[in-house]
This record gives structure tokens, sequence and C-alpha cells, in this order.
């Protein structure tokens, strides 16, 4: 895991400077046949070496796929119809994880088999991309990080969404591994993260409306609260049933997998309008910095606590980022409601997606010289 969100996030880093020089079509090409291959590749070289090396270029290749798929929606989409695009995009990003997961519950997990049928899955997208008569999207701009002045703007934001991504990173790695030392069949792990993804998708939109009407920092805190509820009663409550393992997962994604959309909608609450892209293309780079620490730090809890030791880890997170919203929200202010912006559910992909967003299309409108707020 810690190799994959490694080689994603370098990827978001250099790969749009790679689309303005050979278009978007061929870094798609391109990346999906080195994904292709790489997926392959595992089954013939086993060392450990070499599979971290190949996670590596797997999440390089990925975020080259998604950057040109998002490219390509956000060139399509019109004010009218910006918000709908990505509502489908995202219902379309839910299904397709968890059929994903529940496919691979009724296939043979060891040999080529689950390579096999990555690639061939891969190798299928391609198809729309190259016989498309469209016009490629033109290639974005991209700016520099700047991190300092981010954490300035919205420390919540900031720390959330470092935080979203050390658990959410941990939990997609390691959360399988957890399942199966209780005893569960392919089919029921399948299910066992497929629930968390169903909690999350099932809270993502009420939390978000909700915390357009109150201080979001509020919702954050019980969010992350829920998290960690769930993740203690994984790790130290009665594990016996596959029923009840079944219904915390559900309950920890309601949670944790809202919380980077809930972090970013804040931020940006504090952001001057025309900032928008950059402040959650920033965020982004900060949820993938954490998403490379998670796991290793969520396998080092496992190796000295066994199994429960992710939930241990990701409780403790979530704890902690409890406490440190209530802190904030005991020492500032909520944004007035009229400066707020209103809750967008986005993918957690590259930052080509983020000019899709509904609002940056508002706050480019309303680009002025207002003056920088701060959380």
């Amino acid at each position: 895991g810690t190799a994959f969100y490694l080689g994603f996030v370098i990827g978001c880093l250099l790969i749009p400077t790679l689309i303005q020089r050979v278009g978007h079509i061929r870094v798609f090409s391109g990346f999906a046949a080195l994904a292709a291959t790489a997926f392959l590749l595992h089954d013939f070289v086993t060392t450990v070496p070499v599979w971290l090396g190949l996670r590596v270029a797997i999440g390089f290749c990925f975020a080259g796929l998604y950057m040109a798929i998002e490219s390509w929606l956000n060139d399509q989409a019109t004010t009218h119809t910006r918000g709908h695009i990505l509502g489908t995009y995202m219902f379309v990003s839910w299904v397709a994880v968890i059929g994903g997961k529940l496919l691979f519950a009724w296939i043979n997990p060891g040999g080529l088999s689950p390579f096999a049928l990555v690639s061939i899955g891969i190798c299928l997208a391609v198809i729309p991309v190259a016989f498309g008569t469209g016009p490629a999207p033109a290639p974005a701009t991209e700016n520099p990080l700047r991190l300092r002045e981010l954490y300035r703007i919205s420390p919540v934001g900031f720390v959330g969404c470092l935080s979203v991504g050390a658990t959410n990173g941990a939990f997609w790695t390691l959360g399988p591994i957890y399942a199966q030392s209780h005893s569960l069949t392919p089919l029921q792990i399948a299910l066992f993260m497929g629930a968390a993804v169903f909690g999350g998708a099932l809270t993502q939109w009420p939390l978000g409306r909700w915390s357009d009407w109150m201080d979001r920092r509020r919702i954050i805190a019980g969010s992350c609260l829920t998290a960690a509820l769930a993740a203690g009663a994984l790790a130290m409550g009665d594990q016996s049933h596959e029923l009840i393992i079944l219904t915390l997962a559900l309950v920890f994604g309601a949670g944790a997998l809202p919380l980077y959309a809930l972090c970013l909608a804040h931020a940006n609450d504090f952001a001057p309008p025309e900032s928008f892209i950059q402040v959650s293309r920033d965020l982004l780079m900060v949820f993938g910095f954490g998403a490379i620490v998670g796991p290793y730090l969520g396998a080092w809890f496992m190796t000295i606590g066994g199994p429960i030791g992710l939930f241990l880890f990701t409780g403790s997170i979530h704890l902690s980022l409890t406490a440190y919203t209530l802190i904030r929200i005991w020492k500032r202010s909520p944004v007035p409601e009229t400066e707020k912006t209103a809750f967008v559910s986005v993918p957690r992909t590259t930052q080509a997606i983020l000019t899709l967003d509904p609002r940056s299309e508002e706050t480019g409108r309303m680009a002025s010289t207002q003056p920088v707020k701060e959380e």
C-alpha cells in the first residue's frame, strides 16, 4: 500500500508535464499498457523488492489513467452539466469499487487469475479512448504546493486530510488481512470491504448537506468519533460472528470515508474564492502523503498487536483528530454562513477532477481581491 500511494503521488506531481508534451491519448494508452504489464509480472517474479517496485509503477500508472479520464470529463462539462457529471462519476466509482471487490471473491485468489483479470479490464478501458473521435482536452497548468500557507488557512482541513489519508490507506491495504485473520471466506472478505464502501456511500451526501447548515467541524468531529468507536469495537469487541464484523465495517466506513470531502469543503470555506482549485489540489497531495505513511504504520501496529492492530491504529488516529477538531472549535469561531461553500462529494483520485467540481465554476465567477480568512 505504501509503495502504491508513493507511486500515485509521484504521478500526480509529474504526469501533468508529460501530458503537456505528448497528449492525453498517448498518456492513457501508454500507462494502461504499463499497468497491465506490471500486474502480470507479479506472477512471474515473486521477490519482495520487485513487487514493491511494481506497486510503485502501478500507482504511477493509475495516476496517469485517472488524470486522463478526469481531464476528458472536465472538458466535456458545462456550467449546467458539471454537477451531474461529477455525481455520475462518483456513483460509477462507488459501484466499480464494490463490484470489483465482490468479483474477486468468485475467482481463485492464487496464481495468475487475479492479475490476468485486472490486466484484461485495463486493456478493455483503452478501447473507447483509442477509438474516440472527440478532441483531447487542453492540458491544465500546475502550480507548486503551498503547504505552510494551506495549514495557515485551515489547520483542521490540513490535519484532517493528512490523517484521513493515513487511516484510509491503512484500511484499504490491510483490511483484507484483518478479515482473513477472523477466518472469513473470500466472499465474506469482499463483503467486509464492500460494507465499508457502502457505509461511506450512504452517509457521504447526508453528512455533507448537514455540514452546510452548521459548523462543519462539528460534523467532522462526529464522523471521526463514529469511526473511532467502530474501530475500537472491531479491535476489542466480539468478532465471533461475521454479521457483527460486517455491521461494524459498515459503521466504520460511514464515519471514515466522508471525512476527506468534509475536510476539503471546510478548508475552502476559509480560502479566497479564486484559490479553490489550488487549495483542493494541495489537500489531495496532503492526503496522498498520509496514504503513503498509513499502510506502513498500520502494518507496524499489526506486527506488535496482531490483526487488531490495524483498528487500534485507525481508531487512535480518528480519536486524535476528534480531539484536535474540538480544540479548534473552542479556539476559533466558525465561518459565517454567508461565506460557506456548498458541500460537494468528490473522489480522491487526481487533481484533474477538481475542475469538474461545480464550486470551481462558481468561485471562478466570484474571484476578487478578498483577503485570506484564517480558521
